[in-house]
């Protein structure tokens, strides 16, 4: 039986931010990786948008490492690409491969993420019906959007959100049909979200709004879109983007905690000992509201794998990063900090949809949130406020220091 100092079974960016902060505590334990998909960990969030968008665009674009990387740490790293993982036996520290091989781990990360959700609904399964969640489906994508002109988007999330604007460069008809009575409803405000989707219309995307999707239905493949009002919408192309659900069974197998992830403490680490959990699959305590969370962002799996790496190799670290997220939407650039959705008032510095502002979400009269939408450059800023969170009075006080410019907050 092969045996390695640490196991990681998963290929994306938590899998290699954790091989990252192994070798910042561990310079020579032996590592192995196995990853599911056929290339090496790779970036999701282009699969949307640049990647989507360019013609022909080869995979390597997207690897989180360069190319000779892997070869490069070959004396201590071994990555298994195509190599799913069918079980894991935490007494033993030992996973077994699909190919029937049997692992030993002196620590084990879980690093699976999760996997496209899918609508239960006659024709779901017809050619031209999709989600999309590798880049084998961005690049599948890109191929039906050529022959397309009618595409509905299920779900005004960021699937479907950055996809209305990324198949504006190929000059098709875009629909989304969500069922919340706004666009990004778990992440924005009414007064943001309203904004948006009017940005949206401006630029031709149609948004049918309170729509849930009844059937799909089609000759052979898709032809239309039937919405539980009766209403049928016509489509030669078809995503599903209504989230994605953890691959936690490896975990639930095993008879670690699972609750819609794998349960970790403050160091990513699982129910058993020496098996670490992190990025998508991950149920963590929140370090910012309390609680557990579970978070689906590119800024978390890296921070939370790179934590995971760390503490394998010994560090002992409680994690205290707090995560942004962000969007890029025709010429809008976003990032989000803390809860912003459910809040009871926003006040915004600068002006909407004209070049730079910011966005502060408030609840019970304190900060819990900011949206920086154009704004790169205030991100650090915005970070230490939502963390801080001040009372308004107390953020208000920021706008009145000297060279302080509308959308702009300094030291």
């Amino acid at each position: 039986m092969k045996s390695f100092d640490y196991v990681i079974v998963g290929g994306g960016l938590a899998a290699v931010s954790a091989v990252d902060g192994i070798r910042e505590i561990d310079r020579e334990g032996s590592i192995a990786m196995f990853a599911e998909e056929p290339d090496p960990p790779y970036h999701r969030p282009p699969l949307s948008k640049e990647f989507l968008q360019a013609e022909g665009a080869p995979r390597d674009l997207l690897h989180v490492k360069p190319t000779r990387w892997f070869e490069e740490q070959a004396d201590g790293l071994t990555l298994f690409t195509d190599a799913p993982v069918k079980r894991l036996d935490a007494r033993s520290m030992t996973v077994d491969t699909a190919e029937g091989d049997a692992i030993r781990g002196g620590r084990i990360l879980i690093a699976t993420g999760g996997r496209a959700k899918r609508l239960e609904v006659p024709g779901s399964h017809l050619p031209g019906v999709s989600t999309l969640r590798t880049a084998a489906d961005s690049e599948q994508l890109r191929e039906l959007a050529r022959g397309a002109s009618r595409v509905v988007l299920v779900g005004a999330g960021f699937i479907g959100m950055e996809l209305a604007s990324s198949l504006s460069k190929f000059d098709v008809d875009a629909v989304v049909a969500e069922v919340e009575p706004r666009v990004w409803a778990r992440v924005f405000p009414e007064t943001i979200a309203g904004f948006l989707r009017r940005y949206f219309e401006e630029r031709g995307v149609r948004f049918m709004m309170g729509s849930g999707v009844a059937a799909f239905e089609g000759e052979g493949r898709l032809a239309r879109v039937v919405l539980d009002s009766g209403e049928e919408v016509p489509a030669d192309v078809a995503i599903v983007g209504v989230g994605m659900s953890p691959n936690e069974e490896l975990g639930a197998e095993a008879g670690l905690a699972v609750q819609d992830g794998i349960v970790v403490d403050g160091f990513a680490e699982t129910t058993a000992a020496h098996i670490y959990a992190a990025g998508d699959v991950a149920r963590f305590p929140d370090p910012m509201g309390g609680g557990l969370s579970r978070l689906e962002h590119w800024d978390h799996a890296r921070a939370h794998g790179r934590h995971a790496g760390r503490n394998m190799a010994g560090a002992r670290e409680a994690f205290d990063h707090l995560s942004y997220f962000f969007t890029h939407v025709f010429d809008l650039s976003i990032n989000v900090f803390g809860e912003t959705a459910a809040v009871d008032r926003t006040i915004v510095s600068g002006e909407l949809g004209s070049g730079r502002s910011i966005v502060y979400c408030v609840t019970d009269n304190r900060l819990t949130g900011t949206i920086l939408i154009n704004a790169t450059g205030a991100m650090e800023d915005c970070r230490a406020l939502v963390r801080a969170r001040p009372t308004v009075e107390d953020l208000l006080k920021e706008f009145e220091k000297p060279g302080v410019r509308p959308g702009e907050l300094v030291g």
